[in-house]
């Protein structure tokens, strides 16, 4: 499941997010090293054994491209940053919209439309913009458009998802012209990352305000400064962006003129669309049974990259149930067979999990996160170990409840492979199936929650940072503080890492915190998933890595030559 993932609730993203999951749901052996891809890194799938090579982009696009057309897994229904939260809106508004700072193929933060943020005292920010910039319509982009783009995001009654992220800032003001000065209520130093997707976005002011409600919207439109800009845009049908011939940047003029994008649910109706060339690429967003069917064809070729993604098990109530205490959680962890889990679900496009801060979430101080990395060894299955805690726990014969949805082979694949976990080791385990619409309420519901011990996600920061995504369910009244862990370490740590400049020690800090979460494991990590890219041979130049989320990901896509 792929939920909102701040730090703070906001029920309208939660139940656009959770929706989303229940309709997807859903490295490298020396983990967090990449590298750029050439055709012999194409399709990189497990060797003999059980070596990754992992690749962040494919080699850029020489030729031009008239048309190209791109699979979602449903249609689009918003391109307004401040509603864009699930992957059909943000596959798309990344193209067309650019935000302050710009996330790299390798989870590192760069400069966007900011040329840096400065911090002249703890209370302040200020953020330098970049001169030059033009939206669609040939008007200038203003630290106006951009001071109005941010307090868009931070008002509460506008209908966005991103005002927690924007909770530490009091005001923000254009100071001068190519100047936004905000004003905070803490030091912030996830601010500049906070500003490298949605809520960092720039919209022009005097669109949107002409358009008002319906900015965003199939009436409305958008306005932005991209690469690309919306073309035709049919309600339940097709969403085209074509190029912005008059883009600002002239060296990242795209090569294609246009993309098509399609919702496509069905994973045969997709299957066959890629290999008969009707689509020319997609990104995965679920395992694919059907994905050494498409490795072996020569239409098309299969990238794998690092992934912001983590599959997990949620503990539904941390105060009660058998898996209220550790040792039970740590004891179904260790009965958990992850290779297995990867070789039936994830045809080998995933790595087995030591904690849920995965490598392709190491932006920054990569180093340091591989050695807190390397620190907690290799999951693996212990029965013997697994028993034992059950019994010091007092837990045997006590029955777990997981719960799941028979309608989506992930849910049904992992719920079945807890449910023979916890069998072996002295528990007994019910699943409690449900549609899969119905799935999303273990996200939204505490008593839907109530009638399980768990349920299981598939889930991302934000930005490249374990931190990110830990912060949302260890802060107290965070958007998935769905069991109610409560450690003050881990909080605190947390906190100092928000309000810490240096990255040396706000990664220091982000580890400890992984530390006591890795042993209290309110969350169970399963396996790390890849940026599994499915493209066109005639194609190359998108990015495989979790930035195609965020960033323009279609930049450098062209014709191979």
């Amino acid at each position: 499941m792929i939920l909102c993932h701040d730090w703070r609730t906001e029920m309208q993203h939660m139940r656009h997010r959770a929706a989303a999951v229940a309709a997807i749901a859903l490295i490298l052996t020396t983990a967090g090293c990449y590298k750029s891809s050439d055709d012999k890194a194409a399709g990189a799938a497990p060797d003999g054994a059980g070596r990754r090579e992992l690749v962040t982009t494919t080699p850029p696009g020489v030729g031009k491209v008239d048309k190209v057309t791109w699979a979602l897994y449903r249609g689009t229904t918003s391109i307004d940053p401040i509603t864009t939260g699930d992957y059909p809106e943000i596959t798309v508004t990344s193209l067309m919209c650019e935000s302050l700072f710009r996330q790299a193929p390798d989870g590192s933060v760069e400069p966007g439309l900011a040329t840096g943020i400065d911090y002249p005292d703890a209370g302040t920010a200020v953020v330098k913009l970049r001169g030059g910039v033009r939206f669609w319509d040939g008007t200038p982009m203003t630290a106006e458009d951009v001071a109005f783009s941010i307090e868009r995001n931070r008002d509460p009654e506008g209908g966005g998802y991103w005002v927690p992220v924007l909770d530490r800032i009091t005001s923000v003001r254009a100071t001068g012209p190519l100047e936004v000065t905000l004003k905070l209520s803490k030091p912030d130093y996830w601010l500049r990352d906070v500003l490298s997707y949605m809520p960092g976005m720039v919209v022009a002011k005097h669109y949107v305000q002409a358009k008002g409600k319906d900015y965003g919207t199939v009436n409305g439109g958008a306005m932005c400064t991209g690469s690309f800009k919306l073309g035709q845009w049919r309600t339940g049908d097709v969403l085209s962006v074509v190029r912005n011939d008059g883009y600002w940047n002239r060296a990242e003029l795209p090569l294609v003129r246009q993309i098509d994008f399609k919702g496509i649910p069905d994973e045969a109706t997709l299957t066959a669309a890629l290999l008969t060339g009707e689509v020319d690429g997609a990104y995965l967003e679920l395992p694919l049974s059907t994905i050494d069917q498409i490795r072996a064809s020569a239409a098309v070729k299969v990238y794998q990259g690092p992934s912001y993604l983590i599959d997990a098990f949620i503990v539904s109530d941390m105060k009660k149930g058998p898996l209220a205490d550790a040792r039970v959680r740590r004891a179904l962890s260790l009965a958990v067979d992850r290779d297995a889990y990867i070789r039936t679900l994830y045809k080998g496009a995933a790595q087995p999990a030591r904690a849920l801060g995965s490598p392709g979430t190491w932006g920054y101080e990569k180093d340091t996160f591989q050695k807190a990395w390397d620190g907690l060894g290799a999951p693996k299955v212990d029965l013997d170990a697994a028993r034992k805690l059950v019994q010091e726990a007092g837990a045997t014969g006590r029955t777990v409840t997981f719960g799941m949805s028979n309608e989506l082979n992930k849910l049904a694949t992992e719920a079945n492979l807890y449910k023979a976990a916890a069998e072996k080791i002295g528990l007994k385990a019910e699943l409690k199936a449900v549609s899969v619409d119905a799935y999303s309420s273990f996200f939204l519901d505490r008593q839907a929650r109530a009638q399980v011990d768990g349920f299981f996600t598939t889930n991302y920061p934000n930005w490249a940072d374990p931190a990110a995504l830990y912060a949302t369910f260890s802060l107290p009244g965070g958007p998935q503080d769905y069991g109610g862990y409560r450690d003050p370490r881990v909080a605190g740590l947390l906190e100092r890492a928000r309000g810490t400049q240096e990255p040396a020690k706000r990664a220091e800090l982000a580890v400890q915190a992984q530390q006591a979460v890795t042993e209290d494991l309110p969350w169970i990590p399963n396996v790390a998933p890849d940026t599994v890219l499915v493209l066109n041979s005639k194609l190359t130049g998108a990015t495989v890595s979790s930035q195609h989320l965020f960033a323009p990901w279609a930049a450098k896509l062209g014709a191979v030559g």
